[in-house]
C-alpha cells in the first residue's frame, strides 16, 4: 500500500507543479500557513535618518530590494482616469471566489524611477533613505481567484503638493496623484466599500520626508502631513479582517500644520554685540548678567493656516515711547537702550491667545514680573536698560507663566497727546493724567489732535471725534492716530472722546474746549459733545483728564457745547490757501480771503455755509493753471495744495432750500486788474486764457434780488475771439483767420483791397479799424464787421489802423503788422497806430 502511495505521489508531482504555475500567486499564497511577522505595528514614527519602522524582511520591505519598474503609461497631468477591468459587471453567486476578497496589491510612481512593480500585504512601496517623492499610487483589491474587485470596492484620495486634496477619490486599480508634474503626494485617505468594510479594515501608513515612518491609520483616516510640504516617500498597506488580533496599533498617523499652536519668535539687537539669533516661545533673548543693553527688538508670529500679527512699541532712552509698529522697535546705531516694552496681538490670533512677556533689568534687580496684552513691562524714569526679554503665547483660558508682581515701575495709564495748527504746524506734545492740547493764549486754531495712553496697564482704547468747520463731524480715530492727517486747512470746532474696553470700566474721560469767541466752555464726559459750532469761531485748546470711575467732574459742566444751528440768518464761511503762506484762518460774509499787493496766488479755497439747519450747501469749482476747470465740489477744497498752481477763475452756486432765499455773490482780486466785478449763482469770476492768477476772494449771501455793491468792472475776463477777413485782388474775399493768424497771399504780388474785423469778448466793447487806400488816403473808422477799403475798384490798401473800444480797451491791447511791397514785414503797431506805408504807393500783401 505504501509503495502504491509513493508511486502515486511521484506521478502527481508534475501535476502539482503545473497547478502551482497556473494558480494566481495570491490564491496559492493563501493556501499556505502564514508565519507570524516579526513586526510590532504599533511602532511609532521613526526619524528619517534611521528609517526603521516595522521590522520586515528585505523582500517584505520592498525598499531595500531593487524593484522592477513598469511602463509609465499615464498622461502628464492627472492620472485618475486610468482604466481597469471591472470584475463586478455581472451578477455572481455570493460565495463565488471571484467576488470574495483575496488580497491587496499596490504600486507607486516614484520620482526619477517611474512606476514600480506592485507589492502586497504590508510590504513597502516606494523608497526610503533616497529622498524621492511618491507622485502617484494605484491600489488593486483582488478576489480569491486573483481577478480585481469592482471599481467601487475602494476609495483612494491623495493630498498633492500645490493642489491639496483631490476633489474626487479614485477607485480600484486607478491611479491617484499626478505623473509628469513633479508633484509629491503628501497624505492619503483609503477606505473600503460598504459591503467590504463590514468584514475588513484597511490599514496604511506612510514614510514622510523629515519625519520618517508615521503611525498607522485606517478606514478613511488621513495619513501623512498637510501644510509642511513634506513628501511621502514610501507606503505600506494591509487589509485585515475586522477585529483582527494582529491589527496594527494606531499611532501618530497624520500631522496638520494648521492644528499646531502658534509660535512667537524674537531677536534682540544688543549693545556691543549687534543682532543676535532668533529664539522662540519663552526663551531668553539678550545677554543677561551683563551691561549690554537691548537696543532693538524684532518679533514675528507664525500660525499656519490662521491670521494674526504682533504690534510692539518700546520706551527708548532719550526718546520716550515710540509709536506702535509691526516691525523693528527701538533703535540701532544710536547707543540708546530700551527701558520698557509693550506687545499686543492683532487679528484672528488675538481671539484665542494672549501674549505674555517679561524683561530683565539688572538695575532693578533682575527679572521683573510677567505681564500681557499691551501692558508695559520694564520701567520709565529710572534710567534702567533691559538686558533680556522672554515672550510666549498662552491660550486665553491659560494662566500667567509666572509671578506677575512688579512687571512695570512707573506711572501707568498716562495720557499722551499732541496737536497741530494750520499747515501742519506742531503745537507740542504733552503727557500726564491731565493734558492741555493747544494754547488758550495763542492765536493758532487747532486742526488736529492725537491722544493715546502711555504705560497702559488696563486694556482698552481711547476714541475721539472732531467737528470741522468744513465738513462737520469726522469718524472716530483712536490710540494716537491723527484726527485730521490732511493739510486741508479745516479747523476744529468741537470734539467728542470715549473710552473702550476695560478702560471704560476703570476711568471716566473728561474734556473741555477753549473757543476763540466764547473762551473756556464747560466740561463734557464719556462721548458727550464739547465745543462750539457758532459762525467764525474755532478751538484754540482742548483739556483732557482721566479720573477714577464715578469720581465726578473736574469743574463746571454747564455750556460744554454751543450750537448756532437755529441762528437768525445763514452765513458763508471761507478760507484761502495762498502761495508761500499756506492756509489762513477762515473768514465770513464778504471779508477778504487771501492777499492783495503781495503777488501771492490763491491756490485753494474752502467754502461752506454756517447757521443753516437744513440740507442746503454751496458747490464750487475752480479754473486752475495747467489744469483748467475742475469738477463741482460740495465738500473739501477746490484748487490744489502743494502743486504751486494758481486759481485763475471761480464759480459758486447754492443748492437746497437756501437757494430760494439768497443769491451767492463773489468777486476776485486778479493780478494786474485788481478787484473785478461781482459774479453770482454759478457765473464765472476771474480770467481764463490769460494766465492771470487770483490773489484774493470775497463771498457773501444776498437776499434774492438784493445788491452786493456797485462795481463798474466786469466779473470775468477771457481772451477775446478775433476774426480778420481780407479781400484780395483777382481772388476776392478770403477765408477769415483768428487771433494771431495771417490774412492775404504769399509770393503772388496781389494787393489787399479791403478788410473786415470782428471781436467777441466777455467784456463790453468792440473793435474799430481804418484803411489807407490808393488814391483815397485814410478812410473813416469802420467797426464790428463793416468793410474798410474798397471792393470792385481795383485800389490797393497801403496801411491799416486798429483800436479797441469800451471796457475792452481797458483790459486788452490790439497789436498788428503789415507785409508791404518792397519792404516785407514791418514792425508791430498797436492801439490805433498806423501799420504799412503812405505816399510811396506800396501795396499791402498780408496783415497779421
Amino acid at each position: 500500500m505504501k509503495k502504491t502511495q509513493r508511486l502515486l505521489a511521484t506521478a502527481m508531482t508534475p501535476l502539482l507543479i503545473l497547478q502551482c504555475l497556473l494558480t494566481p500567486l495570491s490564491v496559492w499564497a493563501d493556501t499556505l500557513q502564514v508565519q507570524p511577522e516579526a513586526t510590532d505595528y504599533s511602532d511609532g514614527a521613526a526619524s528619517s535618518s534611521k528609517d526603521e519602522g516595522p521590522v520586515l524582511s528585505n523582500e517584505q520591505q520592498g525598499a531595500e530590494v531593487e524593484q522592477p519598474t513598469v511602463s509609465d503609461d499615464d498622461s502628464s497631468s492627472s492620472v485618475s482616469s486610468e482604466s481597469t477591468s471591472n470584475a463586478t459587471d455581472s451578477a455572481k453567486p455570493e460565495n463565488d471566489v471571484s467576488t470574495v476578497f483575496g488580497s491587496v496589491s499596490y504600486q507607486t510612481h516614484v520620482q526619477d524611477i517611474g512606476w514600480q512593480a506592485p507589492v502586497s500585504n504590508g510590504m513597502t512601496a516606494g523608497t526610503t533613505g533616497r529622498a524621492k517623492r511618491v507622485e502617484a499610487l494605484k491600489i488593486n483589491l483582488l478576489s480569491q481567484d486573483g481577478s480585481p474587485l469592482g471599481n467601487d470596492s475602494i476609495s483612494v484620495q491623495s493630498h498633492i503638493s500645490g493642489i491639496g486634496w483631490e476633489l474626487q477619490p479614485v477607485g480600484n486599480g486607478r491611479a491617484s496623484g499626478t505623473v509628469g508634474q513633479s508633484r509629491a503626494i503628501e497624505a492619503i485617505k483609503l477606505s473600503l466599500s460598504g459591503s467590504l468594510s463590514d468584514s475588513y479594515d484597511i490599514w496604511y501608513r506612510v514614510h514622510s520626508a523629515n519625519v520618517g515612518w508615521l503611525g498607522w491609520a485606517s478606514n478613511g483616516e488621513p495619513a501623512g502631513t498637510q501644510g509642511y510640504a513634506y513628501q511621502i516617500e514610501a507606503i505600506q498597506i494591509k487589509v485585515l479582517p475586522k477585529y483582527a488580533q494582529d491589527a496594527p496599533a494606531r499611532g501618530d498617523a497624520f500631522r496638520d500644520h494648521s492644528q499646531e499652536p502658534p509660535t512667537v519668535s524674537y531677536r534682540s539687537h544688543v549693545s556691543n554685540v549687534g543682532w543676535m539669533g532668533a529664539v522662540a516661545d519663552g526663551k531668553t533673548s539678550g545677554v543677561i548678567d551683563s551691561r549690554n543693553a537691548i537696543e532693538a527688538l524684532s518679533l514675528g508670529v507664525n500660525w499656519y493656516g490662521h491670521g494674526g500679527s504682533i504690534s510692539s512699541r518700546a520706551h527708548v532712552s532719550g526718546i520716550g515711547w515710540q509709536d506702535w509698529s509691526s516691525g523693528v522697535i527701538g533703535t540701532t546705531g544710536q547707543s540708546r537702550s530700551i527701558e520698557a516694552v509693550q506687545f499686543k496681538l492683532n487679528g484672528e490670533i488675538s481671539a484665542t491667545y494672549g501674549i505674555w512677556y517679561r524683561v530683565y533689568a539688572s538695575k532693578l534687580g533682575g527679572w521683573l514680573g510677567w505681564t500681557s496684552n499691551g501692558s508695559p513691562a520694564g520701567s520709565v524714569g529710572k534710567g534702567a536698560a533691559i538686558q533680556g526679554v522672554q515672550i510666549l503665547l498662552v491660550e486665553k483660558s491659560g494662566s500667567a507663566p509666572g509671578d506677575t508682581l512688579n512687571h512695570f515701575i512707573g506711572a501707568t495709564d498716562v495720557l499722551s497727546g499732541s496737536s497741530l495748527g494750520l499747515n501742519g504746524k506742531s503745537l507740542g506734545s504733552v503727557q500726564g493724567k491731565s493734558i492741555l492740547l493747544g494754547s488758550e493764549n495763542g492765536s493758532e486754531p487747532l486742526t488736529s489732535l492725537s491722544i493715546s495712553f502711555d504705560n497702559q496697564e488696563i486694556l482698552g482704547s481711547i476714541d475721539y471725534f472732531g467737528f470741522f468747520e468744513f465738513g462737520g463731524w469726522s469718524g472716530a480715530v483712536s490710540d494716537g492716530a491723527a484726527l485730521n492727517s490732511k493739510n486741508d486747512g479745516r479747523v476744529l470746532k468741537a470734539v467728542r472722546l470715549t473710552l473702550t474696553g476695560d478702560l471704560s470700566k476703570a476711568y471716566d474721560v473728561w474734556y473741555r474746549c477753549f473757543d476763540s469767541k466764547k473762551g473756556w466752555l464747560g466740561w463734557a464726559c464719556n462721548g458727550s459733545d464739547a465745543g462750539a459750532t457758532i459762525s467764525g469761531s474755532f478751538l484754540k485748546a482742548v483739556e483732557v483728564r482721566i479720573v477714577g470711575k464715578g469720581a465726578g467732574a473736574p469743574g463746571i459742566t454747564d455750556g460744554a457745547f454751543v450750537s448756532d444751528a437755529s441762528a437768525d440768518c445763514a452765513h458763508v464761511v471761507y478760507q484761502a490757501h495762498s502761495a508761500n503762506r499756506g492756509w489762513s484762518p477762515s473768514v465770513l460774509d464778504g471779508q477778504d480771503a487771501g492777499t492783495t499787493g503781495k503777488s501771492l496766488s490763491l491756490q485753494a479755497l474752502n467754502v461752506s455755509l454756517s447757521g443753516v439747519d437744513d440740507d442746503s450747501q454751496i458747490e464750487a469749482r475752480a479754473h486752475v493753471a495747467n489744469i483748467g476747470w475742475q469738477e463741482w465740489r460740495s465738500a473739501g477744497y477746490v484748487g490744489t495744495v502743494g502743486q504751486g498752481l494758481a486759481i485763475q477763475a471761480l464759480e459758486l452756486r447754492l443748492n437746497g432750500s437756501l437757494a430760494n432765499q439768497y443769491d451767492i455773490y463773489y468777486r476776485v482780486h486778479s493780478a494786474g486788474y485788481g478787484w473785478l466785478g461781482w459774479a453770482k449763482n454759478g457765473d464765472s469770476a476771474g480770467t481764463t486764457g490769460l494766465n492771470i492768477q487770483i490773489e484774493a476772494v470775497q463771498i457773501k449771501l444776498v437776499a434774492n434780488g438784493g445788491d452786493p455793491g456797485t462795481s463798474s468792472k466786469p466779473a470775468f475776463i477771457s481772451t477775446p475771439a478775433l476774426t480778420l477777413q481780407v479781400h484780395v485782388a483777382t481772388l476776392g474775399w478770403m477765408n477769415p483767420v483768428g487771433n494771431g493768424g495771417v490774412a492775404g497771399t504769399t509770393d503772388r504780388s496781389l494787393a489787399i483791397e479791403a478788410l473786415k474785423l470782428n471781436v467777441s469778448s466777455s467784456v463790453s466793447g468792440g473793435i474799430e479799424y481804418s484803411a489807407h487806400v490808393q488814391d483815397v488816403g485814410w478812410q473813416g473808422w469802420a467797426s464790428n464787421g463793416n468793410v474798410a477799403g474798397t471792393v470792385g475798384r481795383a485800389k490797393r490798401t497801403e496801411a491799416l489802423k486798429i483800436r479797441l473800444t469800451g471796457d475792452l480797451s481797458n483790459y486788452f491791447d490790439v497789436w498788428y503788422r503789415a507785409y508791404c511791397q518792397d519792404f516785407g514785414w514791418l514792425d508791430w503797431a498797436s492801439n490805433g497806430q498806423p501799420a504799412g506805408t503812405s505816399t510811396i504807393g506800396c501795396r499791402v500783401d498780408r496783415f497779421k
